[in-house]
């Protein structure tokens, strides 16, 4: 397991990051030209047999994500999420909580295309994650990676907001009780970023 002091060096050092590279690099043609706020809400499907045997399938996933441009349209980016879903055990039917927040760092490609602005990244993540239920309490964390592809819309270059459409694939396995759990799965959702 990671120690929570290096975790937060590592956090800080990220944020810091994002808010200081525009600063190294400019460029007219981006994207975005310095960086991004944008408030994420969609829909998240965990690629485990054994989630879904107890959990209802899919389930919201909302949260925060940072963004800094680096140079032309190559963007890195810092996702914050929280996801939870209530179900019963598949045996006793008793009641269980699972309680996830998601922390991912990526770079992506921004490609402009007037109105349409797709793209690609990937990059890391930082599952933190509670169960709770008669059985016993977990409370872990795990790494893992991700894939992600979408499209933001822009409607006027004058107006700093934008609509993003976007699909992410993450894979985030962890271990308990020599029990091989897979956290990642597909993600889909929707995105108000506000740009400057």
């Amino acid at each position: 397991m990671i120690e929570y002091g290096t975790a937060k060096k590592a956090v800080i050092t990220v944020v810091a990051g994002l808010f200081l590279c525009p600063l190294l690099f400019s460029s007219a043609d981006r994207t975005i030209q310095q960086g991004s706020v944008e408030i994420t809400l969609g829909s998240y499907i965990m690629n485990e047999p054994r989630f879904e045997a107890a959990y209802p399938s899919g389930g919201p996933i909302g949260g925060l994500t940072l963004s800094s441009a680096l140079a032309s349209n190559i963007n890195v980016y810092l996702d914050i999420k929280y996801y939870s879903r209530r179900g019963a055990l598949t045996f006793s039917r008793e009641k269980t909580v699972f309680t996830m927040v998601p922390i991912d760092v990526g770079i992506r490609y921004i490609y402009p295309l007037g109105f349409i602005h797709p793209y690609l990244g990937g990059g890391l993540d930082f599952y933190l994650y509670y169960e709770d239920n008669p059985i016993g309490t977990v409370l872990n964390s795990t790494n893992g990676y991700h894939v992600s592809a979408g499209a933001y819309l822009r409607f006027s270059r004058s107006f700093p907001m934008m609509v993003n459409f976007r699909l992410k694939y993450t894979s985030a396995k962890t271990q308990q009780d020599s029990i091989e759990t897979q956290l990642g799965g597909f993600e889909y959702g929707l995105g108000l970023a506000f740009v400057f």
